[in-house]
């Protein structure tokens, strides 16, 4: 089983840096270490820098992804890991869905080490059954990119959304 939409850990110059949460979070940084990206295709928020000199940017956050099962004559599972188009076919009138965001970058300090950078969001998660699908119509599928860890004292940048038909998941926030 697969664990997805796991928090950034917080870095720190001063004490352990904090743990990514399970689901492709990133793990931050130590004093003058980078922050850990948030794992591909989890959703998973990038940690946050340690502080210190020379600064280390924060993680970038893992990408979304989007996973659709249907019957058929026998149960079929797609997995999109990047966007495309989906044309359903005949004989397929409901999907079951998952469909999860890209992750926030986590964020970076200034220079002196006595600051901390926090662990970004992960990527908003969305699961459910039966959704209303017609037989021969395309679907767009959007999978949301891990948004940028911060550099320069700044923080990083929230991922991108996914979606599938009239379902949206919000990238985490940086």
């Amino acid at each position: 089983s697969v664990t997805y939409a796991g928090g950034g850990g917080s870095g720190n110059s001063q004490v352990a840096a904090g743990t990514g949460g399970s689901g492709g979070g990133g793990n931050g940084g130590a004093s003058n270490v980078a922050g850990t990206a948030g794992t591909a295709n989890t959703g998973g928020g990038g940690g946050g820098s340690g502080g210190g000199s020379p600064q280390q940017p924060g993680g970038a956050g893992g990408s979304g992804i989007v996973i659709l099962s249907y019957s058929v004559a026998s149960q079929t599972v797609f997995t999109f890991k990047s966007s495309t188009t989906w044309v359903c076919p005949t004989g397929v009138t409901s999907v079951d869905y998952l469909v999860v965001a890209g992750g926030g970058g986590g964020g970076n300090v200034a220079t002196q080490s006595s600051y901390n950078a926090g662990g970004a969001g992960a990527g908003g998660f969305r699961t459910g059954t039966a959704l209303s699908v017609t037989a021969g119509t395309e679907y767009t599928v959007t999978v949301g990119a891990g948004g940028a860890g911060g550099s320069g004292s700044a923080n990083g940048s929230s991922g991108g959304n996914s979606t599938f038909s009239t379902i949206t998941s919000n990238g985490g926030g940086g």
